[in-house]
């Protein structure tokens, strides 16, 4: 390629993706539109003539992807959450599971299939940290403490989406794969991502460390990002994204004492080509497509406003949040983030979603960066106004609700402290049973075809039928362990409740409510079995199958039977 056509093409990148983001910081809008929209018009007015230009922003797109993962993984430093990111995680925990739920079954509503409607759901379910940060900076109605614990969310969420990006990589294929390929495929990235973070934790820190104390801050970035650039390497070997291979590097870096002098140096190559990134992004868009696709970019934008904003106030309400703050947090987190793009040009470049959902996708990120600000602005006004327009017998339902949960952390602070800690492990591992448990529904969802056609081609012929009842089963039996933990879990956390129910009754600092203690008592004393049945038999009834409600009744008792007769089998050998 001639120094002429490359210089020419970095000037027209350079200055009018400068040009383009100032005119948009102007219009107080983040800078990452105006990298979009030079994408655009390069696209429609220069690159489509150009293969040059192409060719030059997919390498340099590349470098930004790397460059923005390290830089993301280096803010996670794991120092910073064990002192003040319990809270941030615990709303992650509770709000990317429902995006995930409810990007899926929206997804479904929306005509995809059930893996577009998981990469939709993957895709929805985190936060710009950019586009936050740089919003947050401009208000002034939330403290310093509740816009660093915003920022905190959105770090975690890209942890989040990466892990999902990864769980998603198998399944981002070209061919069809066996369903041993697949388990292989995972086992594989399992055992890579433990060994880089184990192995690079213990060595790499020691080694910059080293460096920086010896060698100018020149040597060491270039030592720091020749590790990225490696582990980067080694993660598209084994399938797996070159941008998770990047994080990881910055998550392990992040632990050495120098970390900030690498983070300060690398932070201008990251900024220049980050650019390049989202320029490649727009450069898959044209503005007709934008148009063809403008009423599923504004119900792809109101799916994503509802879930985030209705899922994190959940999760700070949860958290024993005042309805205030948990709304001005709620809405400013709803701008969609870079992962939106990484997942979403992943799941395009695989053919696993069109060129028409992924543009409508891209324009739905570009709303909800444009519609953040104003959002965050009228936040306050909006909250005051429901507060004294609103019909005041709701405002009551809201104050008595928050009251009840106020009230529930004040009973709970009269516990011990390791009842305390019990009670948010045994809260906790309940939680993750509820998820493991969707997890498991969704995977026999989406594989009962394959496994009825598996046996049908292996047992010989056998009615669709008696093969869908016959998966049920195992799904029935499958489902018994983690609801077996879930109700042991929940049982204990009831038990903690009654118990701080009854000491703040006997201070004097609380009402007794008999039809909950009755309630309470016969969920505690039930038999644990006959709640696992139960619950078993609703899930699989609501889940939708193509087995008859007899079949479900069939199923229930032959799932009974079996743990009645393991259990009578091991009872009779120990006798």
């Amino acid at each position: 390629m001639e120094d002429q056509i490359i210089l020419l093409n970095m000037m027209l990148l350079l200055l009018l993706g400068g040009l383009c983001s100032v005119i948009f910081r102007k219009l107080k809008m983040p800078a990452i539109i105006g990298y979009l929209t030079t994408g655009i018009i390069l696209a429609n007015y220069w690159a489509g003539e150009s293969q040059e230009t192409l060719d030059i922003v997919d390498f340099l797109s590349s470098l930004g992807l790397v460059l923005m993962m390290f830089c993301i993984g280096m803010e996670l430093n794991l120092k910073k959450i064990r002192k003040c990111g319990s809270f941030a995680i615990m709303v992650m925990v509770i709000q990317i599971p429902l995006m995930l739920l409810g990007g899926y079954l929206s997804g479904l509503l929306l005509g995809l299939t059930s893996l577009q409607a998981i990469i939709f759901g993957a895709i929805i379910s985190g936060s710009s940290t950019a586009v936050v940060t740089t919003v947050l900076a401009e208000q002034d109605r939330l403290t310093h403490s509740e816009v660093d614990t915003i920022i905190l969310i959105t770090v975690i969420e890209d942890v989040a989406q990466v892990l999902i990006l990864s769980a998603v990589s198998p399944m981002l294929v070209g061919e069809t794969m066996s369903f041993e390929s697949i388990v292989w495929m995972l086992l594989t990235i399992i055992v890579f991502m433990v060994s880089v973070m184990l192995i690079g934790l213990v060595t790499i820190p020691r080694l910059l460390d080293w460096v920086g104390s010896k060698m100018p801050d020149e040597i060491l970035l270039i030592i720091a990002l020749g590790f990225c650039f490696f582990i980067a390497w080694l993660s598209t070997l084994i399938g797996l994204s070159m941008a998770i291979g990047a994080f990881m590097t910055g998550v392990i870096v992040s632990q050495a004492r120098v970390a900030k002098g690498i983070e300060h140096d690398v932070t201008p190559m990251k900024d220049i080509f980050m650019m390049m990134f989202f320029i490649s992004i727009g450069l898959e868009i044209r503005p007709e497509s934008l148009l063809d696709n403008l009423l599923l970019i504004f119900v792809i934008y109101l799916i994503y406003l509802v879930l985030k904003t209705s899922s994190v106030f959940v999760a700070y309400f949860i958290g024993n949040k005042s309805l205030r703050l948990s709304f001005m947090s709620s809405i400013s987190l709803v701008a969609m983030g870079e992962f939106a793009f990484i997942i979403g040009k992943s799941a395009l470049d695989a053919g696993v979603i069109s060129n028409s959902f992924y543009t409508a996708v891209i324009g739905a990120a570009l709303v909800s960066m444009i519609m953040l600000p104003l959002l965050e602005r009228g936040s306050d006004r909006f909250c005051t106004l429901v507060q004294n327009k609103a019909p005041q017998a709701a405002v009551n339902v809201l104050m008595k609700v928050e009251k009840f949960r106020s009230d529930y952390y004040a009973k709970l602070s009269l516990a011990s402290k390791t009842t305390m800690t019990n009670f948010r492990t045994r809260a906790t591992y309940a939680y993750f049973d509820a998820v493991v448990i969707f997890v498991i529904e969704l995977v026999f969802f989406v594989s009962t075809p394959y496994l009825t056609q598996l046996m049908y081609d292996n047992i010989g012929p056998l009615p669709l039928s008696t093969a869908n009842t016959i998966v049920m089963l195992l799904n029935f039996l499958v489902l018994i362990p983690p609801l077996y933990k879930m109700i042991y879990n929940l049982k204990f956390v009831e038990r903690v409740l009654v118990d701080a129910e009854r000491k703040a009754v006997s201070t004097g600092t609380g009402n007794l409510d008999r039809r909950y203690m009755k309630v309470s008592k016969l969920f505690i004393e039930v038999n644990i079995w006959m709640v696992v049945f139960l619950l078993d038999f609703v899930i699989l009834l609501v889940v939708p199958n193509d087995v008859s409600f007899w079949s479900h009744i069939l199923v229930t008792l032959a799932g009974i039977a079996v743990i009645i007769g393991i259990w009578t089998y091991g009872y009779l050998r120990k006798s």
